[in-house]
């Protein structure tokens, strides 16, 4: 059986995870899994089809009768590309609070998971290191301090809200990603943290790569 091998990233919202993903996916032609944009994807649904969150039948439907597919840069629902929809805010909202529903998690972990199974993958999220791929090669938490973040924001959406708007949005989401009864975002004891703050994405890529050679010998 073919060794794969696995890199789980976690961290705040802004920290750079799905960039540095995306290059490193490219570097060492790994499979590049958002499990963001999974959720974002299913927010989406759940945002067109006015589905009742504390209807537990409602959600289930929801889930069972809507298809992700998640590319290396673009992202499906239902066979129509969704990229550009679920980067609003409102969808982005939206995917934080289905993110606390058991049955969602439990669909998309088990989603990711089997894409995984058996291939080599770079992954990141929010619950990567600590749920989704527990036994991965390498466990990499990236953080940076919350001004730094929101600039990133800001600049990357073209300055359409004002920074102290996005600074508020990311605190809202780090309570609440952090402070989430299933499967809140957590730094495992045996990952690799980056303070991104002052580095730049090569820098960042550039210390992933490293500890992954050293822990492989890739």
């Amino acid at each position: 059986m073919k060794k794969t091998f696995q890199i789980a990233i976690d961290g705040y919202s802004g920290v750079g995870k799905s960039t540095v993903a995306q290059i490193i996916s490219k570097k060492l032609n790994f499979l590049f899994v958002n499990t963001g944009a999974m959720y974002r994807c299913y927010a989406l649904a759940f945002i067109n089809q006015n589905v009742d969150l504390n209807n537990k039948n409602e959600v289930i439907k929801c889930l069972e009768n809507n298809k992700v597919v998640l590319g290396q840069e673009n992202f499906f629902l239902n066979g129509e590309d969704v990229t550009k929809k679920i980067s609003n805010p409102e969808v982005a909202a939206m995917a934080s609070k289905i993110g606390t529903l058991k049955e969602v998690r439990e669909k998309c972990v088990k989603d990711q998971q089997a894409i995984a199974a058996d291939c080599n993958v770079i992954m990141e999220g929010r619950d990567t290191t600590s749920v989704v791929l527990p036994n991965a090669t390498l466990k990499i938490f990236l953080s940076a301090d919350v001004d730094t973040r929101a600039k990133r924001r800001w600049e990357q959406s073209n300055k359409e809200q004002s920074l102290e708007t996005i600074k508020e949005f990311i605190t809202k989401r780090d309570y609440q990603d952090s402070h989430r009864e299933i499967s809140p975002l957590i730094q495992v004891p045996d990952a690799f943290v980056i303070d991104t703050s002052n580095l730049s994405i090569d820098e960042v890529v550039e210390n992933i790569l490293k500890e992954f050679k050293n822990r492989t010998n890739v």
